[in-house]
């Protein structure tokens, strides 16, 4: 392809002058922007190739003698600007420039261009298909930098325009796009040429369309403006997307309550592709991986559907917050990302209340701090200069960081404050492009703490690294107060530069026979604070009220002794909290084996079910405890006295009806317990109850599935080893088929590890692939 790419080039050259000027780099000059864009592709899925056409009408800010446009493995036939022959020259990989004969004078111009693409099968970059059931289904991913694959465009956030997609497709085949169709017409040859409505002002990134032999779930209309809803699938799975027919209604209702206004699109389409995990934000036409939407009956899981509501108001919460206003470029992708992360959360909860327990932003958070804590972590907002920073900017940092960064100022201007600004926010940039700044200046505005809160913000977006906060707790006579100090939270040996923030910390304490909590802007200059509400000395203080704060508090050992003295009666975010952040602590070298098994013993006997979730994953996280004979008999002593106790009570098959957070501290103690019990009885019910599953998928709740199979393979002998392995080959759901291959990837015998790549790639007769 891109020989050819290069010969249709080298063709037209010399016909006239070539650009004088060179191709621009990561960004295309500004002096040219689309005010309209209109496509026409010919796609026939199974096909390698497929035909397009683009108009653009263009604002040429300056008199231009090239027109740079983004085009990435596209070979461009032809160009026309106002309506005269263009030369199409070369300029680097993405870029693509068309010289007219003339000079083009600054006001209103046209731009046709003629070319043919790539449809992938082996990556999801561009246009590419996939297969399901004998049948092939095309699908599009543009974000970041991939639409250029698609047509030639304009293909940067800040070039936000209308767009008109018409998809020639086989008279069989269902087309979709961002807008609603809006005509169908017979072609010859068995085509049909559809048509959809025009698109509100869109990046490129977010344009998208998809064709195949679809079947269609009808999901009701939205609650405020009656848009239809409906659930694309494969043929033969519209009896598979039951949860999600629930969900998705239920929870754009919330997002639009949240935000103030309703949903702002025409429709919205919940395409599904047969792939895994994988979802994107495409106005109107939301693509997810099939594990995400859909489940065949009595195989769905309490995991699968939290997964299921939380990436869909992840993806919802971007048809505001991302499409309807858009980053002006790729360094702020961070609050795309980390809103709808944040909003995704919050609406869940709202969504089930019983899934509202703690565990999941204290997972996110502690996952977002494992990476800060590091000297090699990277800012928030990141300078995006290369097309590499514009890749590396999807990760934790941006995700889990950015949302717990918002929570942490949402629970210090109080939610209803930072609503309102977010509406602000809305109101003040709906349809169009904005930064960082825009929304914290809304935010800040609406708070009426303009410029310490803007510091504030900036503080933890411009600058790596998470605050560790010491707390000391002072008791004089009938009062008490809190000494605290920060710094940056450094592993042991890191040499990472020190930071400054003005830290919102907020403390929850026992104030008599009541708790109370108290909010301090903590800097890193020493300070000691009166606790208002104090009824004497406190039993105990806590230095992450709902644990919502992006920051990790330690105290002195008199404080930590009442922490753990009184662990039982802690709230239940605040002791998942001190569970975490002990975890955090431990790994980075600041609080030792011992104390860290310490507070696992003590939350190990908190009444819930949540906070006893986390001091197991504490417990569990001591590896190096094995090391040291003393602390290797302590971890065992706690497991006898505090965890097997819990496994007894739960067994591997629930006995009756039992909450959600039950289920899920199932999933976490019987596989530890079967690690630390050494007479081997969980590790042999775990490998009966993985053998009836292999016989029979309905031998025993899908719930319990995966922590069965990983136990069973993690102490499989030989013939076990092998039947997991013989099922994985034989997997055709994928949902299965990756929960076989976590069991297989955590065998514990070295011999059976070393089978386990061969098993993986084995053909069908069982011998290696490779």
């Amino acid at each position: 392809m891109a020989f050819r790419f290069a010969l249709v080039l080298s063709i037209g050259l010399g016909l006239w002058a070539a650009p004088k000027e060179a191709p621009p780099g990561l960004r295309l000059p500004a002096t040219v922007r689309p005010v309209k864009q209109s496509a026409e592709l010919t796609l026939v899925p199974g096909s390698d190739t497929f035909q397009g056409r683009i108009d653009f009408d263009l604002d040429v800010r300056e008199p231009r003698d090239v027109v740079w446009i983004n085009a990435t493995g596209l070979t461009i036939s032809s160009a026309t600007v106002n309506g005269e022959p263009a030369e199409v020259t070369p300029g680097t990989k993405a870029v693509t420039g068309i010289v007219p004969k003339q000079s083009i004078p600054a006001g209103a111009a046209r731009l046709h261009i003629e070319y043919e693409g790539r449809i992938s099968k082996d990556s999801s970059a561009g246009v590419f298909q996939l297969q399901e059931g004998g049948n092939w289904y095309l699908y599009t991913q543009f974000e970041p930098t991939d639409a250029r694959r698609a047509f030639p465009c304009f293909d940067e956030p800040s070039f936000k325009s209308p767009w008109r997609i018409s998809l020639r497709v086989p008279a069989g085949v269902m087309a979709l796009s961002n807008t609603p169709e809006i005509s169908s017409t017979p072609e010859p040859n068995g085509m049909k040429l559809v048509r959809f409505a025009e698109t509100r002002p869109l990046p490129s990134y977010l344009v998208a369309f998809a064709a195949g032999p679809f079947d269609v779930v009808d999901a009701g209309r939205s609650a405020r403006r009656k848009v239809p809803l409906r659930i694309i699938v494969p043929r033969g799975h519209a009896g598979e997307a039951d949860f999600a027919k629930e969900a998705i209604p239920q929870i754009l209702t919330l997002l639009e309550d949240y935000f103030g206004r309703p949903y702002p699109y025409e429709k919205l389409d919940s395409i599904v592709m047969p792939i895994s995990n994988f979802a994107m934000e495409n106005v109107g036409l939301i693509t997810y991986g099939e594990s995400l939407l859909l489940a065949k009956a009595g195989q769905d899981t309490l995991n699968r559907r939290r997964g299921c509501a939380s990436v869909v108001a992840h993806e919802m919460a971007h048809q505001w917050f991302g499409d309807l206003v858009t980053t002006a470029w790729w360094d702020d992708i961070w609050l795309n990302e980390g809103f709808a992360s944040w909003m995704g959360d919050k609406t869940v909860d709202r969504f089930d209340p019983a899934w509202n327990d703690g565990w999941h932003p204290a997972s996110v958070r502690r996952r977002a701090i494992e990476v800060d804590r590091l000297d090699s972590a990277r800012r928030v907002r990141n300078p995006v200069l290369a097309k590499t920073e514009v890749d590396a900017a999807y990760d934790h940092i941006t995700y889990d960081k950015g949302s717990q960064v918002l929570s942490m100022f949402e629970a210090w201007l109080t939610p209803e404050v930072f609503r309102q600004g977010v509406r602000e926010y809305f109101r003040r940039h709906a349809w169009g492009t904005a930064t960082s700044t825009d929304f914290f200046r809304a935010i800040a505005d609406t708070a009426g703490r303009s410029e310490g809160a803007l510091k504030a913000f900036t503080d933890f977006i411009e600058q790596p690294g998470v605050p560790l906060v010491s707390v000391s707790l002072q008791c004089k006579g009938k009062g008490a107060s809190l000494a605290l100090s920060q710094q940056r939270l450094r592993p042991e040996g890191s040499r990472a530069a020190d930071a400054q923030w003005m830290t919102p910390a907020c403390f929850r304490y026992a104030a008599g026979v009541k708790t109370s909590t108290q909010c301090i802007e903590v800097t890193n200059a020493p300070r000691e604070v009166p606790l208002a509400d104090a009824q004497g000395c406190p039993a105990w203080v806590v230095g992450n009220a709902d644990g919502a704060g992006y920051y990790v508090a330690t105290y002195d050992a008199a404080l930590e002794k009442r922490l753990l003295a009184n662990a039982a009666k802690l709230p239940v975010p605040e002791a998942t909290a001190l569970a975490s952040d002990g975890q955090l602590l431990a790994q980075s070298g600041l609080l030792s084996i011992d104390a860290a098994l310490d507070r696992a013993q003590a939350l190990l006997a908190h009444p819930s079910p949540v906070a006893r979730r986390a001091a197991a994953e504490l417990l569990r996280a001591q590896r190096e405890a094995w090391l040291n004979p003393k602390q290797s008999k302590r971890k065992k002593q706690i497991a006898r006295e505090r965890l097997l106790p819990v496994a007894m009570a739960l067994g591997w098959v629930a006995k009756g009806p039992e909450s959600d957070a039950t289920v899920e501290l199932r999933n976490v103690v019987l596989p530890l317990a079967a690690e630390l019990d050494q007479d081997g009885a969980w590790r042999l019910d775990a490998r009966f109850l993985a053998l009836k599953w292999l016989d029979d998928r309905e031998a025993i709740p899908a719930a319990v599935a995966e922590p069965v199979l990983v136990t069973a393979a993690r102490f499989a002998d030989g013939a076990t080893y092998q039947r997991l392995g013989a099922a994985t080959l034989a997997a055709t759901d994928r949902r299965e088929q990756r929960m076989l291959l976590k069991a297989l990837a955590s065998v514990r015998d070295p011999a059976l590890s070393a089978r386990a790549f061969e098993l993986v790639v084995a053909n069908e007769d069982g011998t290696p692939r490779v």
